[in-house]
C-alpha cells in the first residue's frame, strides 16, 4: 500500500465515521472522529514532507561539483 493509498483509506474511514455520527450521534463516535482527524493531519504532513524536494546547501553543491573534477 502506497502512502497516498493510506491517506485515501483514512479519508474513507473518516467519511464512514461521519455518516455513522450523523445517524447515531454519541460521545464515543465524536471522540473517535477527533482522534482520527488528528491522525489524518499527522499522516498527510508526513507524506507531504517525504515528497517535498530537498533544497541542497551551498556546501553540498560545492562537494558535488568537486566530485566531478578530474585530478
Amino acid at each position: 500500500m502506497t502512502d497516498y493509498q493510506v491517506i485515501e483509506s483514512f479519508d474513507n474511514a473518516w467519511g464512514a465515521l461521519c455518516k455513522q455520527y450523523r445517524n447515531y450521534p454519541d460521545e464515543g463516535t465524536r471522540q473517535a472522529l477527533n482522534m482520527l482527524g488528528r491522525i489524518i493531519c499527522k499522516v498527510k504532513n508526513e507524506v507531504e514532507d517525504a515528497h517535498r524536494e530537498k533544497q541542497i546547501t551551498i556546501d553540498e553543491w560545492i562537494a558535488m561539483l568537486n566530485d566531478g573534477e578530474e585530478e
